[in-house]
């Protein structure tokens, strides 16, 4: 709902979408020239930064979840973020990824450095499927009444040994590769509402107000939950072609 969590589950999503149908068709865009890879690259971009209508009073009113966190325990409790797209966790840190992630995880890509040095940093863990969890370090700065980022500085691509294999799992190593280069650069906003009680829900928007409805779960849910072990919280979206689980 918040944060890197939804938006990386949005990215994830408009790249599966953007891939073509054909069975070796993006087998070719991986092994084809610059320009082609370039060019899916632009196309995703685009279609996850659509922008919407602007929203009258977009910056103003919001909730501020960081700072009801860190009342709570910032190294005492995390962000719990439930939607269609599984539940994923956010963690207000300065530690590394690899400092909360389980030892039995294996890295498969890598964007950024861990060593890049962020004002009030950010983690977030975001299961795409059983197999594969995106790990990502930021920071989210506080603009008035909403909370804006530049992107992410480092993430990383986990592999889970064991796990099951899902019908889309062969394509999110790919994948995980185009929606970090599609969001390089790109400044995005997030306006909150609620509160500790009753949990937040969130909007994303471009500095101007646009909002991004592609990067917009409208039912997610986030809370402020105890910490406990990633392994034990994060819940992997379910397989493609059945309802989501109600809570």
């Amino acid at each position: 709902m918040r944060r890197w969590t939804w938006i990386a589950a949005g990215m994830l999503a408009m790249a599966a979408q953007a891939s073509p149908a054909q069975p070796n068709a993006e087998q070719d865009v991986q092994i084809g020239d610059a320009e082609t890879f370039g060019a899916a690259v632009a196309a995703l971009r685009e279609r996850m930064l659509r922008p919407g209508a602007t929203v009258a009073g977009w910056n103003r009113g919001g909730a501020d979840p960081d700072a009801d966190l860190r009342r709570a325990g910032a190294e005492s409790h995390y962000f719990l973020n439930r939607g269609d797209d599984g539940t994923s966790v956010g963690i207000l840190t300065d530690r590394p990824i690899a400092d909360f992630a389980p030892a039995g995880w294996r890295v498969v890509d890598s964007f950024g450095s861990a060593a890049t040095p962020l004002e009030g940093a950010q983690l977030d863990f975001v299961p795409l499927s059983a197999r594969y969890v995106i790990a990502t370090r930021g920071q989210f700065r506080r603009r008035g009444e909403i909370d804006c980022t530049p992107g992410i500085a480092n993430a990383l691509l986990y592999e889970i040994p064991g796990a099951a294999s899902g019908t889309d799992d062969e394509g999110i190593p790919f994948m995980f590769r185009m929606l970090i280069l599609a969001m390089d650069g790109q400044e995005v906003c997030v306006r909150a509402d609620g509160d500790a009680a009753h949990g937040y829900r969130s909007q994303t928007f471009l500095p101007d107000g646009r909002l991004l409805p592609e990067l917009t779960d409208n039912d997610g849910l986030t809370t402020i939950v105890p910490a406990q072990p990633i392994d034990r919280l994060i819940v992997p979206p379910p397989p493609a072609g059945t309802a989501p689980a109600t809570s």
